[in-house]
């Protein structure tokens, strides 16, 4: 899957290429352009969704694998030091 940065860039080339030649272009290519750019919108979407799911994981296994071994070094979390 492509990284939403270069996605990003297909996209403002896809919007560049439409702008210049839009009212040019014949009707089909026309719907052509915009739904290839309806498309690559909704894969960046996604994309950064993914890439918002995986950070959030990998921050939760951080936090996680720090508790763990914060809590097997110091014996007991409950307990209050004496």
């Amino acid at each position: 899957m492509a990284l939403p940065g270069q996605l990003k860039t297909r996209i403002d080339q896809l919007k560049k290429k439409i702008e210049e030649k839009g009212a040019s272009l014949p009707p089909e290519r026309q719907r052509l352009y915009r739904k290839r750019l309806k498309r690559l919108q909704r894969a960046r979407r996604t994309a950064v969704a993914i890439e918002q799911k995986i950070a959030e994981r990998r921050k939760g296994k951080k936090g996680a694998g720090q508790g763990a071994a914060a809590g097997a070094e110091g014996g007991s979390t409950d307990a209050p030091p004496a």
